[in-house]
């Protein structure tokens, strides 16, 4: 699978590249306030992809910290329950109710919610 990754990836690097020898005429961008940028068609092609490069993480962004905070907030929390359940645990370890093995079904060795089979 590695191969046939480095395969299509090798392809679409050619074709690109082939892309960019072919589209070395002048072009000429008009811009605002009559501003003319003038130059290689495969240059402002590239410009157009990088903008919108930026564009698209720019807009990612925002989503992807909220979700690092409560990534981090869960974890967090987690940690904070965890070390206040060892605690406790630990001292009613000592009765017996508490040391007896959960009992499992014997045909499945998973936890799996479902209908059983």
């Amino acid at each position: 699978m590695k191969l046939f990754a480095w395969i299509v990836r090798i392809v679409v690097f050619v074709l690109l590249f082939v892309l960019a020898l072919r589209n070395t005429a002048e072009a000429s961008l008009q811009l605002f306030f009559n501003a003319v940028w003038h130059a290689p068609l495969i240059l402002i092609l590239f410009a157009a992809f990088a903008l919108g490069a930026v564009a698209a993480l720019a807009s990612v962004a925002p989503g992807l910290m909220r979700q690092r905070m409560e990534l981090a907030r869960l974890r967090r929390a987690v940690a904070n329950a965890g070390a206040s359940t060892t605690a406790p645990s630990a001292a009613s370890s000592t009765s017996p109710a508490s040391a007896a093995p959960v009992a499992r079904d014997a045909k499945s060795p998973y936890n799996v919610v479902g209908p059983k089979v």
